[in-house]
């Protein structure tokens, strides 16, 4: 039988740092969607852009059958970070667009991990030219072209970690060593990469 304590416990007299600590494991979605709804008190921790260091809004569902719009949301986290967002992952959603504005404000980024279905190599390059503190990218895309690559290796130098998933349609023609190349000739920090789908030769 539970105490009367325990049914009677009022979650607003948590400290704010422990609030905190449990927002950031609601996630994004968790936070805009519900826990900032629940009172004013919420709402305002909810507003502290240390709590928008690092954003997760990977779309594991359909995107024509959700309750919210996933890029709306990107935007309203992107903008409550002030600055100083850190480490972002928007896997299976977003165009350019959202990317470009991710890194325009966005800066110190280090960390990004996106699947490029809607992204462009062009919009990839745009963004990658904005990102100079970068450390770590991981994507899980169509062939992005060697000149993007290239462009990436390029505009950011602290590059340590670099994952590059392919997915190819049996339709599509390419230099299987283009892509290894590139990174190769710009990429000289790596300390970690990770090729998948690539028809590397000899």
């Amino acid at each position: 039988m539970m105490s009367t304590a325990a049914e009677t416990r009022n979650w607003l007299e948590l400290p704010q740092d422990v609030t905190a600590s449990i927002f950031s494991r609601l996630g994004a979605i968790g936070i805009l969607n519900s826990a900032q709804k629940v009172c004013s008190q919420w709402r305002n921790i909810s507003k502290d852009p240390s709590m928008w260091k690092s954003i997760d809004m990977r779309n594991l569902g359909d995107l024509h059958n959700m309750e919210y719009d996933p890029e709306k949301m990107c935007i309203h986290a992107v903008d409550r970070s002030c600055g100083q967002l850190l480490d972002i992952n928007i896997e299976n959603f977003g165009p350019d667009e959202l990317l470009s504005y991710i890194s325009e404000r966005s800066i110190h980024l280090k960390r990004l991990r996106l699947s490029c279905y809607y992204i462009s190599n062009e919009g990839l390059s745009e963004a990658a030219s904005k990102l100079p503190f970068l450390e770590e990218l991981e994507i899980f895309i169509y062939p992005v072209s060697k000149q993007a690559l290239k462009t990436i290796g390029r505009s950011c130098p602290l590059l340590k970690s670099f994952k590059y998933n392919l997915v190819r349609g049996k339709s599509f023609h390419y230099a299987p060593d283009d892509e290894a190349l590139a990174i190769a000739q710009t990429m000289p920090e790596l300390r970690r990469l990770q090729l998948l789908g690539n028809d590397l030769t000899k």
